[in-house]
């Protein structure tokens, strides 16, 4: 398929932290986020590289009663990072 990018959640324990550290601190599972997320995210793929105006794309979820913001970019044609995931 045309366009299928893997969406990532950092790429290196540093970025992983960032993308987390709001969520470790509510006490939500990584698991659970990361399914809710890559969920909303996965219909709108391929994101476009570059991204329009250079700006992320902004959604917001609801992980166990618990509503989220997560910014997602696209780093290439093959990989989307989901690199910041707070409250609203």
């Amino acid at each position: 398929m045309r366009g299928s990018q893997e969406i990532v959640f950092g790429q290196n324990p540093n970025q992983e932290y960032h993308a987390f550290r709001y969520t470790d601190a509510l006490g939500l599972s990584r698991n659970e986020v990361i399914e809710v997320i890559r969920g909303d995210l996965q219909p709108l793929l391929p994101l476009p590289v570059p991204a329009p105006r250079n700006a992320p794309v902004k959604r917001r979820v609801i992980v166990r009663d618990v509503e989220l913001v997560y910014r997602a970019f696209a780093v290439s044609e093959e990989l989307v990072n989901v690199g910041s995931i707070a409250g609203p």
